[in-house]
């Protein structure tokens, strides 16, 4: 991996300047979706401003932290079991004592801090995923015949998934479903499995979404939006409006009308309306350029890390961080129904923010060991041996 990345001398230095021009242009576009609300509720037009930067560098912090220990002390089977646990306790007192807002219950409130669990149960799950399922190809084995391995996986998330439901938030239940589902995929899992599992998963869907007069007037007004202008499409018809408004180059940084009580969630899940609606085409194009150099960046590390646990680990966070990124912009352009998924770094979201770069620290920690083991391979045997014996003694594993 010592080969240039365009124009960066590696593909770690190319992820943190890529996150570094995101968070510019995420703080910015916060500000400016947001400073007519924060005004009116706290009567300070930079609240949300200064709460996504102490969050990005919360998570700056936690991309150090990460780093320095390396995924394979992350991945301990013990470590995975008791956050296993931890997030379980989390999303069950959500149940109980959730905040609410907009009829779901999402959110913990610890003291000072609002968390939302299911977003820490989507990296989590990863973790495990990358571990039983890495382990299984590591030893070239196929998942049939590693039942025990695979119900490792899957039973909790299952288990997280059906949690997630019943908050209610179907979006991101059906998320988290998916992202494991992809490194399944990845892992080697028939085709045939995989079929049947799609199968399963649309027909599974489909029942879910019409089992309730709720889900299924949102299908139908998800498909036309003006059946309901005033209702439950009223805030896809508004963000399309922002959208097309902003033409080719944008009505300029500020001047978007929408954030002005017209768009609900403007500075959260809709914040990339505001950013099309003052940036145009153009800045949308550039924007989603930037996440496509973001996930070709993870590729390349992906790609390039023959431990098989760490390429899955990379692989699911690429799912992670590029999936939900497109699926942002696919809800804000009316693709997908109103799922509740920010735009990584571009939308408002504190739990989403550290979480999202802790699980880039992860991927960042798998480019690190790689490169540890291209150095040992490059060094005389005399002075290979002396540092495996260092590895072995724990003190580069930790």
């Amino acid at each position: 991996m010592k080969k240039r990345f365009l124009l960066w001398d590696n593909p770690c230095i190319a992820v943190y300047a890529l996150v570094g021009v995101l968070l510019l242009v995420g703080g910015i576009n916060v500000f400016s979706a947001s400073f007519v609300k924060a005004q009116g509720m706290f009567g300070d037009g930079l609240y949300f401003l200064l709460l996504y930067y102490v969050y990005a560098l919360l998570g700056i912090v936690a991309i150090a932290i990460i780093r320095y220990f390396g995924y394979k002390f992350w991945l301990n089977k013990k470590l995975l079991y008791l956050a296993l646990a931890v997030v379980l306790g989390m999303l069950i007192a959500v149940e109980f004592v959730g905040e609410v807002n907009n009829g779901a219950a999402r959110w913990l409130k610890i003291g000072p801090l609002k968390l939302q669990p299911s977003e820490i149960a989507k990296p989590l799950l990863i973790m495990i995923a990358a571990k039983y399922l890495g382990n299984v190809m590591k030893r070239g084995e196929r998942l049939s015949q590693r039942l025990g391995d695979c119900l490792c996986v899957i039973i909790p998330t299952l288990v997280i998934g059906f949690l997630v439901y019943k908050q209610p938030d179907m979006g991101t239940a059906a998320i988290i479903v998916a992202l494991v589902m992809g490194l399944f995929v990845v892992a080697g899992l028939p085709m045939l499995w995989v079929t049947g599992m799609g199968i399963l998963g649309v027909v599974g869907g489909g029942i879910l979404a019409f089992s309730s007069e709720y889900r299924a007037h949102r299908f139908m007004v998800w498909l036309d939006p003006w059946l309901d202008a005033q209702g439950r499409g009223y805030q896809t018809i508004q963000s399309l409006k922002a959208i097309g408004s902003g033409g080719l180059t944008g009505t300029g940084w500020g001047h978007g009308a929408a954030k002005f009580a017209f768009l609900p969630e403007s500075h959260t899940d809709f914040a990339f309306a505001i950013f099309c609606q003052e940036n145009g085409l153009i800045g949308a194009f550039l924007l989603l350029l930037v996440f496509c150099l973001l996930c070709a960046a993870f590729c390349k590390i992906a790609f390039h890390t023959r431990d098989k646990v760490g390429f899955l680990l990379a692989v699911g966070v690429t799912f992670l961080i590029i999936g939900q990124a497109v699926s942002n912009m696919a809800m804000v352009c009316g693709l997908l129904p109103v799922i509740g998924v920010p735009l990584t770094f571009i939308s408002y979201g504190g739990t989403s923010m550290v979480i999202s770069m802790a699980a880039i620290g992860l991927l960042l920690s798998v480019y690190d060991e790689e490169e540890r083991l291209q150095k040992l391979e490059d060094e005389p045997p005399e002075k290979r041996r002396s540092d495996l014996r260092v590895v072995h003694s724990g003190r580069w594993q930790r």
